[in-house]
């Protein structure tokens, strides 16, 4: 698929169909829990962002830092942070709206058993022009959104500018290898090249391209398996999926799907697991 076709890349997609609520988001989220080892990536992601720097003030309840997670999704890693006590300036951006309504919900989930005043802040924003002044941000995170993007050289620029320089910016997007599995399925039931069902970035493609823009660049890699014991969070991953959604026969693809996934002589369906982040120095 090209840049143009792709739905991963379209606004209008992406605002009004995929991500209107965060049912899909939440349904690809739903198979990490049969992740062994488990990785807890918020937690860890901001473990890296935050070690052997100022920043450590973010885990800390009395802070004047400003964190932005731009493309917050459904909020994990604001409630992270609302976890956390961090008592600094916290803004959650989002092209969706129905994605920042969730991420409020969660966290004001969070908070309720919490510190009290804990605030955030919601923009509906786009990552290649984010309203806030150059060199605002101490932590910028930029998690699994990426392969949204259109363009991402502008992107990435967009997120080094708003970044205080001695600041962050933590990317996150997967290994080539993500899911292989699932997708070499997919891809054979639907009688598409291999190639076509990447992901439009992945780790490898944001590291060069990081490498260019910032002062130093440390890649992390979570490389684990998913161990998962019955259909039913698979055929809610397929269902979620854009590919699906443009399928005259949705039923029957992910009925093919499933058939044809390779099981374990115990019956699970064990699916490669390779996260990853960039942890960006400005």
């Amino acid at each position: 698929m090209t840049e143009a076709t792709d739905p991963w890349a379209d606004r209008s997609f992406l605002r009004n169909v995929q991500y209107k609520t965060d049912g899909n988001l939440a349904a690809r989220q739903s198979i990490y829990a049969y992740q062994h080892p488990r990785i807890d990536l918020p937690a860890r992601v901001l473990d890296l962002a935050v070690s052997g720097t100022a920043l450590s003030d973010v885990a800390g309840p009395e802070s004047a830092v400003t964190v932005v997670d731009v493309g917050c999704g459904n909020g994990l890693y604001l409630a992270e942070l609302a976890r956390r006590g961090f008592a600094g300036r916290v803004v959650g951006a989002d092209l969706s709206i129905g994605m920042l309504s969730a991420a409020r919900q969660l966290v004001g989930a969070v908070t309720e058993l919490g510190p009290a005043g804990w605030a955030l802040g919601l923009a509906n924003a786009d990552v290649t022009a984010l309203p806030f002044p150059g060199g605002s941000v101490d932590l910028t995170l930029a998690m699994h959104m990426l392969y949204h993007v259109p363009d991402w050289p502008v992107a990435v620029r967009e997120l080094h500018r708003v970044t205080k320089p001695g600041g962050r910016v933590v990317i996150g997007l997967n290994g080539r290898d993500h899911l292989t599995e699932l997708r070499d399925v997919i891809a054979a039931v639907r009688g598409f090249d291999r190639a076509s069902l990447k992901e439009r970035a992945d780790l490898d493609t944001a590291e060069r391209l990081a490498t260019a823009i910032f002062t130093l660049v440390t890649r992390h890699d979570f490389i684990a398996e998913l161990r998962v014991p019955d259909a039913e969070p698979l055929v809610a991953y397929v269902r979620s999926m854009s590919g699906t959604m443009h399928s005259a026969d949705r039923d029957g693809l992910v009925t093919a799907v499933l058939s044809a996934l390779p099981r374990t002589p115990d019956g699970r369906y064990k699916i490669t697991s390779h996260a990853g982040c960039l942890i960006c120095e400005v």
